[in-house]
């Protein structure tokens, strides 16, 4: 038997894994609004702090018709001497 596959978490806040946000992609999510309705991701008691992958996530999807395989967090904005 092969090893099973961990379902990585995109928000921890509300346990929202990488692929239920994929399904409501592919299920017709086309904005973060719709992301943040559909899954409850995004919306958490932290303030959204994983709106900084699950936005170029969808970026990603929408030019290219796939997702990356790899989740890039976007850090633009954040001060880098404040971490945050």
């Amino acid at each position: 038997m092969g090893a099973k596959k961990k379902t990585e978490i995109i928000c921890r806040c509300n346990n929202v894994s990488r692929q239920t946000i994929e399904d409501a992609i592919r299920d017709g999510a086309k904005t973060l609004n719709d992301i943040f309705d559909t899954t409850s991701a995004g919306v958490g008691p932290c303030g959204g702090s994983c709106r900084r992958k699950i936005g170029p996530f969808l970026d990603y999807y929408l030019k290219n018709g796939s997702f990356p395989e790899k989740i890039t967090e976007d850090l633009t904005g954040k001060d880098p001497k404040k971490g945050s």
